[in-house]
């Protein structure tokens, strides 16, 4: 079974924002995003956050960093009980 990995990158305007997660869709490298609109100093931004598997989290990267963001792209591995929900779905921190 593959590991799921949630990253989250912010991409500066809201129409780079959803041609960015138009193409991840598209290519098939996330299973599931969300776009909401974060405070930036200098101008508006969105952030997406994506659940991937771990094979596709370095291309998932790659294709972010190709629509030329170079700001911060955080992964970290989705945890979840056996016998419950993962975290991300019930909003638990």
């Amino acid at each position: 079974m593959a590991e799921f990995i949630e990253v989250r990158a912010t991409i500066e305007g809201r129409t780079k924002a959803a041609v960015v997660a138009h193409g991840i869709l598209r290519a098939g490298l996330a299973t599931s995003i969300d776009i909401d609109e974060v405070p930036h100093p200098s101008a508006n931004a969105w952030q997406l956050t994506l659940i991937t598997t771990d094979q596709h989290a370095p291309t998932l990267e790659q294709h972010i960093r190709g629509s030329g963001e170079n700001g911060p792209i955080v992964s970290r591995p989705v945890s979840h009980d056996l016998d419950g929900y993962p975290a991300w779905l019930t909003d638990q921190p």
